[in-house]
């Protein structure tokens, strides 16, 4: 019920003030003037668009007896009425039902398409539609000039609906009235101040008639603009209809340099008006969209400021040329040093001149793949002198326009990590009992030293050892004092070969030992270094004493038959090693 009361007041008040327009519009035309003013139409529109959906059959319905009242007493008459409501209320209605069509989240001034959306649909579309039926109404029952009444009514109402639905539009939804209660006094002060010179201009460009001044009021307009935004250009735009009107109905101001009648004077004065509007408002949107945009960056920047400041990370930012732009304070509890005395610093002086290359590349690859995130691992040293690993990701920062200006990266300590890596890495390739490497590290560095001799490289040679007698000793002293043999086969062999060969134990009591670039004479030697100092060695487990003997087999690495058959080789030389007796050496054949 009380939505319904709310329904008919809201129709009431639109019925009462359509016949009010629609009145001073016939009647200024019976005095010769205004014949193109039509207020009527864009207050209808206007407020349909402030109104919810639910409100618009009640609006529509009191234009609708507004309108006919207005005809009936003051127009062509009764007869005329309902055609002529027809015409203005269904002007109306298309109008607003273009807009809210073409309108979208940004307005119907938030882009030049969308300007000219609104121009052709609201400015064109709607009054040609009503300037057709009008015409038609005058011509059949009146005979006036179809081609001058479709002109007369085309003219006024698009420039109408051009210049007042905008201002209107912001009256009839509250928008003004919001953002003066808002607004603090310095704003309130400032905007009567702006609003009181757009006035003086106007009342100085056409209360004379001596100078063509029309461009003049475009400078405090602007500016009032600027500083108001939409409300400042609906205001500027009311305070030049309301002055150029009164100013032009008096025969004074710009408009009479023009000649014609007083009808011709008021169109060109419309569309004067419409052509601020479509000036101001869109530059007003604009501003208010910037603005909202703004708002949100600060906001942004407010939350990513308190997350830089607070993260365990480092949020770094550099420029293209690769200077510091912004260093979080993390970096003084990570790395030691202060963020302010780095600023404008290259940041690759931060990094350990062996990781340069590889930081600037993921650099340069972030500038130019800009959807991208680019990672890289490099090492830096920090305050105390440690060398620590860190982790960047990295993105490109753009502007407005697209254009790369710089990268941010979030940079974390991976040192933990990585010294993780290498222990397990190491443990991954090192044989536990004997911390030698293990046979997948020997098979890799044999398959390395075959593909040189494939190439015609010197390869070297390999020797495989077997502990002489080592399931007797598991037997007789039992597996610790197996595990002490194997052992000290470890130290005596780390001790006895160089730096760069690789000693292994390929399973049990078997070991292996590659000779990268050593010929079968040297490798012979040294084996045989390996072998008189094992037997020389005592081992005491507990209260027995374990002998060491080996016997070996050495085969040179050929780049032909591939790793299976060097270690064939090798194996084949260590079991006639054995068979002859053990503790002994023999090569290949």
């Amino acid at each position: 019920m009380g939505m319904t009361t709310n329904r008919q007041r809201i129709g009431l008040a639109t019925a009462l003030a359509y016949f009010v327009f629609s009145s001073l519009t016939i009647l200024s035309n019976h005095q010769g003037g205004l014949a193109s003013l039509a207020p009527a139409t864009p207050f209808a529109l206007a407020l349909l668009i402030a109104r919810p959906r639910r409100d618009w059959t009640a609006i529509l319905i009191g234009g609708t007896i507004g309108s006919m009242a207005a005809t009936s007493l003051f127009g062509f008459g009764p007869l005329a009425a309902a055609p002529m409501a027809i015409a203005k209320v269904g002007e109306v209605g298309l109008a607003a039902w273009l807009f809210r069509k073409l309108r979208g989240r940004r307005g119907y001034f938030g882009s030049l398409d969308r300007i000219g959306r609104f121009v052709a649909s609201v400015g064109i579309v709607a009054p040609a539609l009503g300037a057709t039926v009008a015409a038609t109404v005058a011509a059949l029952k009146f005979g006036l000039p179809f081609d001058r009444q479709w002109r007369i009514w085309f003219v006024g109402h698009s420039l109408s609906m051009i210049t007042l639905t905008p201002v209107l539009s912001l009256i009839l939804s509250g928008a003004i009235e919001r953002r003066w209660r808002d607004a603090s006094r310095q704003l309130r002060i400032e905007a009567t101040v702006l609003i009181s010179a757009t006035a003086a201009v106007a009342v100085a460009v056409f209360f004379q008639n001596e100078r063509p001044l029309l461009f003049l009021p475009a400078l405090p307009v602007m500016l009032t603009t600027f500083r108001l935004g939409l409300p400042g250009a609906a205001a500027s735009a009311i305070v030049l209809a309301v002055i150029g009107s009164y100013a032009t109905l008096h025969g004074m101001g710009p408009t009479s340099f023009i000649g014609g009648d007083l009808q011709g004077r008021m169109e060109f004065l419309q569309f004067y008006l419409a052509c601020t509007v479509l000036t101001t408002f869109p530059v007003a949107a604009d501003l208010s969209r910037r603005q909202a945009l703004y708002r949100r960056l600060r906001e942004s920047e407010a939350r990513y400021r308190l997350l830089a400041d607070h993260s365990t990370d480092i949020v770094l930012g550099i420029d293209r040329g690769g200077r510091i732009t912004y260093l979080s304070p993390s970096i003084e509890q990570i790395v030691g040093r202060n963020p302010a005395q780095l600023h404008g610093r290259r940041a690759l002086e931060m990094v350990h001149p062996v990781d340069r290359d590889l930081v600037l590349v993921s650099h340069r690859d972030a500038l130019t793949d800009v959807q991208g995130t680019q990672i890289v691992e490099y090492r830096a040293r920090v305050t105390n002198g440690a060398l620590r690993w860190f982790e960047s990701h990295t993105r490109a920062v753009q502007d407005d326009d697209g254009r790369v200006t710089g990268t941010v990266s979030m940079i974390r300590d991976v040192s933990h990590r990585k010294t993780l890596e290498a222990e397990l890495s190491r443990a991954a390739s090192t044989d536990p009992l004997t911390g030698l490497a293990n046979r997948r590290v020997f098979d890799a560095a044999l398959a390395q030293r075959i593909e040189i001799a494939a190439q015609g490289g010197i390869a070297g040679c390999v020797a495989v050892f077997d502990i002489d007698h080592f399931k007797a000793v598991n037997d007789r002293h039992g597996h610790d004092a197996g595990d002490h043999v194997l052992q000290a086969f470890a130290r005596i062999a780390r001790g006895v070969m160089r730096d760069g060969d690789v000693v292994a134990r390929l399973g049990g009591e078997e070991f292996g030992i590659l000779f990268p670039g050593t010929g079968i004479e040297q490798a012979h030697c040294l084996s045989e270094r390996l072998r008189t100092t094992l037997a020389a060695t005592k081992l005491r487990h507990g209260a027995a004493i374990v002998e060491l003997t080996v016997s070996a087999g050495i085969a040179p690495i050929d780049g032909m038959g591939g790793a299976a058959a060097v270690l064939r080789a090798a194996d084949t030389a260590l079991y006639g090693a054995k068979a002859e007796g053990r503790d002994r050496l023999r090569l290949a054949a």
